[in-house]
């Protein structure tokens, strides 16, 4: 019982160290590329909803009116999973023709 006891008092006085602060996701940043897929319809998402969704992305424009826009999922602080993209394909219009996560 005595053992009890002292695991009980030392238990509460260990010490747990606070849990880091999670950094904010930086311009063309996801947490998650299939759920980033997912929020999004294609014929119908603009331009302006992506961003709204998912916020600034690694735009490439191309001269013929098309853009792609990337987006990185932020990978694993401890290096154990890899990280996908989302890969966004938009018509001169601006609206959302293809999607793709790799």
């Amino acid at each position: 019982m005595r053992a009890l006891v002292l695991c009980a008092l030392l238990a509460g006085c260990a010490r747990t160290e606070p849990k880091p602060a999670e950094r904010p996701l930086g311009p063309g940043e996801i947490s998650s590329a299939r759920a980033g897929e997912k929020a999004l319809s294609v014929g119908t998402s603009t331009k302006a909803d992506v961003r709204t969704l998912l916020g600034e992305a690694t735009v490439v424009d191309f001269a013929s009116g098309y853009d792609v826009w990337v987006y990185r999922e932020r990978s694993d602080p401890k290096g154990g999973a890899t990280s996908s993209e989302l890969v966004l394909l938009f018509e001169p219009s601006g609206i959302l023709a293809k999607t793709r996560v790799r």
